[in-house]
């Protein structure tokens, strides 16, 4: 039997080293090394015998995340060049120890590890990191007492497709927040510095900067304005900490960043792309090029959306809205002066209708919409995303789509003692002969559940063009 695990969105980072509320999901006893760990020890003794394809699909590591020097963590925004990132990996892997070497003992057992680039470890593109990373899981897998060949390390910097037609796919090309106009090759105006987006701007000029925030749960830092106030009384009155520093400081530093970044798009340097990325997977150009078709065009291109989504844009109003409502006190008719005082929230009002902002749900919503789009462009048999955190499994007409959610250090308090997924999500797929089923497995007290085994989905006959790889 032939068996296909998906896994993403870990978000290991560097390990924080104070205890506390600041920070608190960096701090050791809140990562989910120890799940992850068994899990993968576990995984390994279910599939003894047959074989299986680990697939890491996008951010596994967290780039963006603090660095830790001499104990403490620092901010920062270091070019994305490999002179910056490969310490940056290297101090990952350092403080996660055991997870690497489950991975080795995977490759030691004669199993195949795909790795695919996320919007948080994109540096994976790069040659330097890509050797990197080979070379560690190769010396873990040397330490299980095997020799393994480096060509069952795939690294993708685009998606996978898997030799039945199971396409992988990390996701974030379908969110303008994270997108690259070039996926394997994601630069900028520097040669050998990926571009940075709204995304990794914000994360790192911004939600790691607010330690109280947990990055890894949209609704800790996506609020309403009473809710911002709430959460700066609760965690910011009495701290040294500053929460509207932050968001002003940061907010202004990634506009100026994106600004300074931008660059015309190049179609050469877009066929160049498909050429590379047709050369890494096997798959022909043209199928690439509707696949790439979906792609969604990076934010910075629409300033305007950014300012909206900082705050910015409010912010600007404030003194107009200020200097309309004393204009409206002085010249009220009528010697109704107090009603003059409303035009400024008035204006706020008409401005917040006229200019909706899409919702994160919405941008999520999208995102897997595409996944029938990408199953038809390739005749798969399944289509697995993950970068929304929102694991899902579904049989649709002989076709299995999914998302792989997350395994990254979530919680629903800010002292992390409540998982925001207490059960966590293995995608599983097993093919025999030419018949695929599987779906979502669930990890949990060192235990696999299936939650549809009392009715097991049926096994799905694969097609004939399916069953041949990519490139025939």
């Amino acid at each position: 039997m032939v068996h296909t695990v998906v896994l993403s969105d870990i978000h290991l980072c560097e390990i924080e080293r104070e205890d506390g509320l600041w920070m608190r999901y960096r701090q050791r006893p809140y990562c989910p090394d120890d799940e992850l760990v068994a899990m993968l020890t576990e995984l390994r003794r279910r599939v003894r015998g047959d074989q299986l394809t680990l697939i890491l699909n996008g951010d596994i590591f967290d780039l963006d995340a603090p660095r830790v020097i001499d104990g403490e963590s620092v901010f920062h925004n270091l070019p994305r060049d490999a002179a910056h990132s490969a310490p940056m990996l290297e101090a990952i892997l350092d403080d996660h120890p055991e997870f690497l070497q489950a991975l080795g003992e995977i490759l030691a057992d004669g199993h195949t590890l795909v790795f695919i680039s996320g919007n948080h470890d994109i540096q994976l593109n790069l040659p330097e990191l890509r050797a990197l990373f080979t070379g560690r899981l190769l010396a873990a897998a040397a330490r299980a007492g095997a020799v393994v060949p480096p060509e069952r390390i795939l690294l993708r910097s685009w998606f996978h497709r898997t030799d039945d037609g199971i396409v992988v796919e990390h996701g974030h090309q379908y969110d303008s927040y994270c997108s690259y106009r070039y996926p394997v090759a994601p630069f900028g105006n520097l040669p050998g510095e990926i571009q940075p987006t709204v995304g990794s701007l914000t994360a790192r000029l911004l939600t790691s900067r607010m330690g109280f925030f947990n990055p890894h749960v949209d609704t800790s830092f996506m609020l309403s304005a009473p809710g911002y106030l709430l959460h700066w009384i609760r965690c910011y009155l009495f701290s040294p900490h500053s929460l509207v520093v932050s968001w002003i400081a940061g907010s202004i530093r990634t506009m100026r960043e994106l600004i300074r970044a931008r660059h015309r798009h190049d179609p050469g340097r877009f066929e160049a792309d498909l050429r590379s990325a047709a050369a890494e997977t096997g798959i022909d150009e043209g199928r690439l090029r509707a696949h790439a078709a979906l792609f969604i065009s990076p934010a910075e291109e629409r300033l305007g959306r950014v300012l909206r989504e900082l705050w910015l844009d409010r912010l600007a109003l404030v003194p107009l809205a200020l200097l309309l409502s004393l204009l409206g006190f002085w010249i009220a008719p009528g010697g109704h002066p107090l009603a003059g005082l409303a035009l400024g929230p008035l204006l706020f009002a008409c401005y917040e209708l006229l200019t909706p902002k899409p919702t994160l749900d919405e941008t999520w919503t999208s995102v897997q919409r595409t996944v029938h789009e990408v199953a038809r462009i390739h005749q798969a048999s399944a289509v697995i995303f993950g970068h929304t955190h929102q694991s899902a499994a579904r049989w649709e007409d002989g076709v299995f789509y999914g998302n792989s959610g997350s395994w990254s250090a979530a919680f629903h308090d800010l002292a992390c003692t409540r998982p925001l997924e207490p059960a966590r999500p293995v995608l599983w797929l097993q093919r025999r002969g030419d018949q695929l089923s599987g779906g979502m497995a669930r990890w949990r007290d060192g235990v696999f559940s299936f939650p549809d085994a009392s009715t097991p989905p049926p096994a799905h006959h694969l097609a004939p063009e399916l069953m041949r790889s990519p490139a025939e």
